[in-house]
């Protein structure tokens, strides 16, 4: 802050900032292997219903938009 009202400085504003986006990074990287672990159990799951669809008969285009659609995030 400088000395004339307690305003902050663009160099106090800047530190801030820096501040928060490498925290938001750190927080982004610590939380990527269980987005790692989300994606390989979603891919499992979509291949369970692929290869069941395909022994009921479906084609393969069509077992994998049945596969897609009963694993999609609501």
């Amino acid at each position: 802050m400088d000395g004339e009202g307690g305003k902050m400085t663009d160099q106090a504003k800047n530190v801030i900032k820096d501040a928060k986006t490498e925290a938001l990074f750190a927080a982004a990287h610590a939380a990527m292997p269980e987005l790692v672990r989300s994606a390989q159990f979603t891919a499992a799951v979509r291949r369970i219903h692929y290869d069941a669809s395909i022994a009921k008969g479906f084609t393969p285009s069509e077992a994998l938009a049945l596969c897609i659609e009963s694993t999609r995030p609501k």
